[in-house]
């Protein structure tokens, strides 16, 4: 009888290590990988007109921005054409200047600090405001939010992109 207590406590001992394992090996609901490259997305009405868009290794639009003053040269790329975005079709000296500007001119540096998160926070309260978006308004350029979000399209144009909340990539 003692040997059958044990030998089913120690079943029970590895069966919630295990689960336990597993559980801190998981991926969390709220993990993400940061955007490190520059790609052609499809955007517009039409879905065939061009925007650069921040992007995960070349191949994938669900990729998030956050704080991030040192990154490697790829997440520095990505974060420069978020602001550059930024700038073009949101700031003081954009190119539609029949829309109201939202955000203040951001330094493209790269480095996504309070000024960026400032910025994309803005957008954020903007496109919940008057386009009936429903971000969370934390500054994070993630997903949902960038694909909300108008970009500069290689013709000229502000536009978003073709697909919620991940357009297609065209090539890198």
């Amino acid at each position: 009888m003692r040997n059958s207590r044990k030998l089913g406590l120690s079943v029970l001992v590895t069966l919630l290590m295990a689960l336990t394992g597993t559980l801190a090996l998981s991926t969390p609901a709220s993990a993400w990988v940061y955007c490190n490259s520059v790609s052609r997305v499809l955007g517009g009405y039409d879905g065939e007109t061009e925007i650069y868009y921040p992007t995960y290794n070349d191949n994938s639009t669900n990729c998030d921005m956050r704080i991030n003053e040192n990154g490697s040269a790829g997440q520095r790329e990505a974060i420069r054409q978020l602001q550059f975005n930024l700038n073009v079709c949101y700031g003081p000296n954009r190119w539609d200047q029949s829309r109201a500007h939202v955000t203040n001119h951001l330094s493209v540096d790269g480095k996504y600090g309070p000024n960026t998160r400032g910025a994309v926070n803005a957008v954020q309260k903007h496109l919940n405001a008057h386009e009936g978006a429903s971000l969370q308004e934390d500054g994070y350029a993630g997903p949902q939010t960038r694909s909300r979000m108008h970009h500069p399209s290689i013709g000229g144009y502000c536009i978003m992109p073709a697909t919620t909340p991940y357009p297609p990539i065209v090539a890198p």
